[in-house]
Order: structure tokens, then sequence, then C-alpha cells
């Protein structure tokens, strides 16, 4: 379902903004896409601040593509026990720090609230 990050990253924009892009900070949809600008590609024409598609997800201020984590949500969700960072690794093809990085982001987003919020 995801050959490339691309497909991965339009499959994520549309499931957080069903309605289009709205800001994390005020909510406003008076927002402006800069294609010129690749950390932080939407700016908030209320507010004045610029965001990206990971803002206020458990996604923020990681470097991994939108391909391995969703991937990572996938495994971690449809296994009947628990996945190991060392499965993790060799599936998504990373170092068995970020595995276990990605699992324990997501296990306690998925203890907290049930959603993609951030955990704080």
């Amino acid at each position: 379902m995801f050959p490339d990050d691309a497909s991965a990253k339009k499959w994520f924009v549309e499931q957080r903004w069903p309605g289009g892009e709205t800001c994390p900070c005020c909510q406003s949809k008076n927002v402006q896409i800069r294609k010129n600008r690749k950390q932080q590609p939407y700016r908030c024409c209320d507010c004045r601040k610029d965001f990206s598609t990971k803002n206020g997800t458990l996604m923020e201020g990681s470097k991994l593509d939108f391909q391995v984590w969703i991937i990572a949500i996938y495994l971690l969700s449809t296994n009947l026990k628990s996945v190991s960072s060392m499965k993790l690794s060799r599936d998504l093809e990373v170092t068995q720090k970020t595995a276990w990085y990605l699992a324990q982001h997501i296990r306690e987003t998925w203890q907290n609230d049930n959603s993609m919020s951030r955990v704080r």
C-alpha cells in the first residue's frame, strides 16, 4: 500500500486533514503551501506560524520517513503479541535503537489516549 514515502505522506495527510490542511496552533484553514520549504511547507495566514504534517503528532521532531512510521504502527497494531525491537529493526531496515524508539512512542501514545497526538 505504501511503496514509497510520497504515497505514505499522501495517505497520512488525507487521514489527518480530511477537509484540507489545518493549522495545529489556531485550527485555521487559511493555510498557504510553500513548495520551496521542505521542513515546514505550510504557513498559517492567521497566526503566521510555519508547520509540517508531523507537527502535533507522535512523529514530531523525527527525521524518519512517513513510510517507516506507518509500517511500524501497522506491525505493532496487527500482531497478537508484542513485537520486539530486534524484529522491528529487521522488518523496517533501521537500527535496533531506532526501532525501540518507534515502538516506545507508539505504545506510549496508545496508552494515553489511543490517538496519533503527541505525547508530552
